[in-house]
């Protein structure tokens, strides 16, 4: 873990109020892996104080390149509004990489990686991983859910990383519940679509991952402890600090039963997370962790 400043390399306009921040450190970007996390800094690039947020905001690192790491972000308060003043050459605080992170399938196994919306970024660092590690012969499915064409700009990982001249290309599928592009509907409905009304499950063992909204991991959780899978899950929450001394990111854990030490009860995201097994923990409707 580093807290420093890191110089910004980039900042893109996705459209629709997503953006794409990458800034370089090669001691924090050999740390990362998938599902771990940062948390940024928000004041923007003047360093004034009024109405300047005080907390840093926490975001997954969508992909490592050398050592530059990429983090998406969606304007949603105040924040993520002063973010969108960063510009290249400005230097924010960034503490990191943070938390624990997805375990890669065994090479026997195929990933189904579900990504909704803001939540597709982590799974663009596991289709990497699982590409490094294994090259041509990776075995994953990518579904990705977004609620239109404005919202394209979340797929970008996979757009300019798994694009049509990719060798993978043919193993992303993408859903919008507008049906302005492919599949017509929700996320999870287009994985179940292709596996069970078109009959093209892989063969072999699988697991699930997925990031997203908590209705969306609900889904997933229920899906997979009916078809009797794995799955991972990485969960958005509110933090004020990313280390575990705020309190503010409990997840309720499933198993607790009232016996031993009642803090138990409750499992930090940012230290035991924000990667959990599906079945470890209650998918409420906490806040988002953008």
């Amino acid at each position: 873990m580093f807290d420093r400043r890191c110089e910004v390399v980039g900042h893109r306009d996705l459209g629709s109020g997503v953006r794409l921040l990458s800034f370089r450190d090669q001691e924090m970007a050999a740390g990362v892996r998938p599902g771990t996390f940062v948390m940024l800094e928000t004041r923007p690039a003047s360093d004034q104080m009024v109405a300047s947020p005080v907390l840093p905001r926490p975001f997954s690192v969508q992909r490592v390149r050398g050592d530059i790491l990429d983090v998406m972000y969606r304007i949603v308060g105040v924040g993520t509004s002063a973010m969108t003043e960063l510009r290249t050459g400005d230097t924010p605080r960034i503490l990191g990489p943070l938390g624990n992170s997805f375990t890669l399938p065994s090479t026997d196994e195929t990933a189904v990686l579900l990504g909704g919306g803001v939540g597709i970024p982590p799974m663009v660092a596991l289709a990497d991983a699982l590409v490094a590690r294994d090259g041509a012969a990776a075995r994953f499915e990518a579904y990705l859910g977004v609620s239109g064409t404005a919202d394209r700009g979340c797929m970008v990982g996979f757009d300019e990383g798994f694009g049509p001249e990719s060798r993978h290309a043919d193993r992303v599928f993408r859903a919008t519940m507008d049906g302005s592009i492919g599949f017509h509907g929700h996320v999870v409905a287009a994985w179940l679509d292709r596996w069970e009304s078109s009959g093209l499950r892989p063969d072999g063992p699988v697991r699930l991952y997925a990031c997203g909204p908590m209705v969306m991991l609900r889904a997933v959780a229920a899906a997979a402890k009916e078809r009797g899978l794995p799955a991972e899950v990485s969960v958005e929450t509110m933090m004020g600090c990313g280390i575990g001394i705020c309190m503010g990111c409990v997840i309720e854990n499933k198993h607790y039963d009232g016996s031993g030490n009642p803090y138990d009860r409750w499992l930090l995201a940012c230290r035991k997370g924000p990667v959990f097994d599906s079945d470890a923990i209650i998918l409420d409707d906490g806040g988002l962790l953008h």
